[in-house]
């Protein structure tokens, strides 16, 4: 299989610390359609019951978002959640996330999981943001754009979860780019 990166899983590649160290991941599922992944990115995948659960729906929408657009229909299944049945041959994003959490004598937080679906090629068409922090392919190979509210996120940390499980620091140029290698085949 080619390399989901650069069919454009970009921000399943690229992310900050999560609960659970688990991911969130657009892949295709077993009909062929897009589905959305909770768990490892070595593939060992949560099922229902258990984590799986306790994520919110996943509230997606086909690319470009337009101001009519409607979130895909989802539905939870044992590994994964559906999206409206939506090929891989169209670009999407998505969102999920965990109820608030909380640890004595820790704040409170959130787990919010932004995931986007780039098919082969999209990576030059990358398009808008469309969450609140947002990473894009610009185009370039090994090269992503990171945003928050919209804006570039100029001289920040990032990190890149390599297919083989290692972890490399990155961080942002004055532009939001990071630049990376990531050569193996993977999420």
């Amino acid at each position: 299989m080619k390399n989901p990166f650069r069919s454009g899983m970009l921000a399943a590649c690229l992310m900050v610390s999560t609960a659970l160290a688990h991911s969130v991941w657009v892949e295709p599922g077993p009909d062929g359609t897009l589905v959305v992944r909770f768990g490892e990115l070595d593939g060992d995948v949560e099922k229902s019951p258990g984590y799986l659960d306790s994520l919110t729906k996943p509230v997606s929408a086909v690319l470009p978002v337009t101001e009519d657009a409607k979130p895909l229909e989802s539905e939870k299944k044992s590994d994964h959640y559906t999206l409206g049945g939506v090929k891989p041959d169209h670009a999407l994003v998505s969102e999920t996330a965990f109820p608030v959490m909380g640890i004595e004598g820790k704040p409170a937080r959130r787990p919010i999981f932004y995931s986007r679906w780039l098919p082969t090629g999209g990576d030059k068409v990358a398009g808008q943001p469309s969450h609140t922090l947002d990473i894009l392919p610009t185009g370039n190979p090994g090269e992503a754009r990171v945003y928050f509210r919209g804006k570039p996120l100029a001289n920040t940390k990032a990190k890149l979860n390599a297919p083989n499980g290692s972890h490399k620091p990155l961080k942002t140029d004055e532009q939001g780019v990071v630049k990376f290698t990531c050569d193996e085949p993977g999420r």
